[in-house]
């Protein structure tokens, strides 16, 4: 009965996501340490006939197994008993104590879910204690005349494949906006790639000094870049349009509350608005003529895609397939890039528009996170306008001709650029994070998921 129903989720990693590694934690990870609401919409986006067909199996083997049980009633105690015995002894020897089994599915499931709940109950403390980091460190001011942008803004994207950005040569006409700034030699388009394909790991790689080889500890002991901006003279400002998370709940939640002005849009994704409601939020705060950073943290093509635009503004009005979902939601993200610029545009500007992770898109599936990854998951934007001449750009876009940047060293480019430190840092390697921190894979030695 324990291997049957054991199969039944084995089963749906294998079918949705891959199996090639012996392990599930990851995918244990994920499911216990997303909130429920997150929970609710990966189950609509991601059960198909094929589960309903495993679970009807696996009933159905259950079913067998009952009337087996059921013929011998007079020895269904025993049974039961011995059962039970044999049970427990094959769990606690995969589990402890034999070691090269140790890893065995589906007898080490119970082990992996302990465990994971365990870490759930550490994030809370880990969190705290590193805000109480956070307060006591010391960070290196910038001289005042370093400081040669009075609004920065950095658009956070999420699940965004530059592939299907017509500034970065796709077919369609998915990024009018930008395609209109590049005539006016402001802006900067960059190949580079994401550290990750999952955001609750990318977020934090991107904003602080944690990168791909040395996750836990850096970002535990590092700031994100809110708190540098914020020690430099700026006001700083996270408003989100992804689900409400308390201050400690997450690494996320721990960045945005860095930032002096914290907003949420929403209390979960499936309540989310589309993006629009980050420019209300933009008109409702008081205008001054202080310097400011923002981080705007977007919905962009967060599945269901069909949910991230709005059909009068759409490329495609009647979709079709997933495929033209996707692109209608880069369309409206760029859409939503060009009223944030016109809110700001007089003034001496950086914007930043990046994506936490990309996305695999084709007619048949979608998503993020598979294992193996695939190269399309890692294929981020990463674009930049500065409406004032500034030479640290131009340097860092001559660097870029040596090869793609890793954006796990996004926080010091940020800093770099702005003037509040002198610390270039970029990152050129080739090493990405698939799924969760222990299993570090070669970039180019990935396939595309096409």
């Amino acid at each position: 009965m324990f291997i049957n129903l054991s199969n039944i989720l084995i089963g749906h990693i294998a079918l949705h996501w891959g199996y090639v590694l012996p392990d599930i934690t990851p995918r244990i990870e994920v499911a216990f340490l997303s909130p429920l609401y997150e929970s609710k919409e990966y189950i609509s986006s991601y059960i198909d006939y094929r589960d309903y067909g495993l679970i009807l199996f696996s009933f159905f083997v259950l079913f067998l197994l009952f009337k087996f049980l059921k013929h011998f009633t007079h020895s269904y105690k025993t049974f039961r008993i011995i059962g039970l015995g044999v049970f427990i002894s094959i769990l606690l020897a995969v589990t402890f104590y034999i070691n090269p089994i140790r890893e065995f599915e589906p007898f080490s499931v119970p082990c992996k879910i302990c465990t994971v709940m365990d870490d759930k109950n550490k994030i809370d403390q880990i969190m705290i204690e590193r805000a109480k980091y956070i307060d006591q460190m010391k960070i290196m001011k910038a001289k005042q005349k370093n400081q040669i942008y009075d609004k920065i803004i950095v658009v956070m994207g999420e699940s965004v494949n530059k592939n299907h950005m017509s500034i970065y040569g796709y077919s369609l006409p998915t990024t009018p906006f930008f395609t209109s700034l590049q005539k006016s030699n402001h802006l900067y388009v960059f190949n580079a790639i994401a550290p990750t394909n999952q955001t609750r790991y990318s977020l934090p790689i991107d904003l602080s000094e944690a990168n791909v080889h040395y996750y836990e500890d850096r970002y535990l002991h590092s700031c994100s870049i809110l708190t540098n901006f914020k020690a430099n003279y700026y006001e700083t400002f996270w408003i989100s349009n992804q689900g409400r998370v308390g201050k400690n709940d997450s690494s996320i939640s721990s960045m945005a509350y860095e930032a002096k002005t914290t907003l949420f849009a929403n209390l979960n994704y499936l309540e989310a608005k589309t993006d629009e409601v980050i420019l209300d939020y933009l008109d409702k705060l008081q205008k001054n003529s202080k310097k400011e950073m923002y981080l705007l943290h977007i919905m962009g093509s967060h599945s269901d895609y069909i949910n991230r635009y709005k059909n009068e503004t759409a490329l495609f009005k009647n979709t079709t397939n997933i495929v033209e979902q996707y692109d209608n939601s880069i369309h409206y993200t760029d859409i939503i890039l060009s009223q944030i610029y016109e809110r700001f545009k007089n003034e001496k500007l950086l914007l930043i528009y990046v994506s936490d992770h990309g996305e695999n898109i084709n007619m048949e599936n979608n998503g993020h996170g598979f294992l193996p990854a695939f190269k399309d998951e890692f294929m981020v934007p990463f674009v930049i306008y500065s409406n004032i001449k500034n030479p640290r750009l131009d340097e860092i876009y001559k660097d870029n001709k040596k090869g793609y940047f890793n954006l796990e060293n996004l926080n010091y480019m940020v800093q770099y650029i702005s003037g509040i430190t002198n610390q270039k840092n970029l990152s050129f390697s080739h090493d990405v994070m698939a799924v969760e921190p222990s299993n570090i894979v070669n970039f180019d030695t990935l396939e595309f998921y096409n």
